[in-house]
């Protein structure tokens, strides 16, 4: 294994496949990538879940400067209501995305991962996760599972499914 990339989209799995993919790549001396595909069009209540992570509404507010002031502890419905009139949501969510990456990339440091880089992109899921994959010649995905269930998962598919299917590499799943 020479290139780990792993997804991070800010749940708990994703966070523990973070810590996983950064052990491995210490452990391999591997080139660790850490991949999130953007949020663009999601319900404000799976923002919402996103943003609380590690408080990253009042960091997401530190980073816009063309943003008036936003009260600490804010909630997402807050910001974008605030923000409305000078940023665009896909602003925002790009924002939070990149903070995301950033803490995932110095988790995985903190693990033992020494050489570690991030790729973003937007649209599909899996497909984005499928393409930084390939792009970046990893030999492993690492990524969180979602515990939906058997009957739902099997009902509405799933991105780490989704992955196992169709990724060229080994995919390694942490629940």
């Amino acid at each position: 294994m020479h290139r780990i990339l792993v997804a991070v989209d800010g749940s708990d799995p994703s966070w523990r496949a973070v810590d996983l993919a950064g052990e491995l790549a210490g452990a391999l001396n591997a080139h660790l990538t850490v991949c999130h595909i953007h949020m663009h069009g999601r319900p404000l209540a799976e923002l919402e879940r996103m943003a609380r992570i590690e408080h990253l509404v009042d960091d997401v507010a530190a980073g816009l400067p063309d943003l008036p002031p936003v009260p600490r502890m804010a909630t997402m419905a807050e910001l974008m209501e605030t923000a409305r009139k000078h940023v665009t949501e896909e602003i925002i969510v790009t924002r939070i995305g990149d903070l995301i990456v950033e803490q995932a990339a110095e988790r995985a440091r903190q693990k033992g991962a020494r050489e570690v880089d991030s790729w973003t992109g937007e649209g599909d899921y899996a497909d984005g996760i499928l393409e930084a994959a390939e792009k970046t010649g990893s030999d492993m995905i690492v990524i969180g599972k979602r515990g939906l269930g058997r009957l739902r998962e099997m009902l509405l598919g799933s991105v780490s499914n989704k992955v196992v299917q169709l990724a060229p590499c080994t995919v390694v799943t942490v629940k």
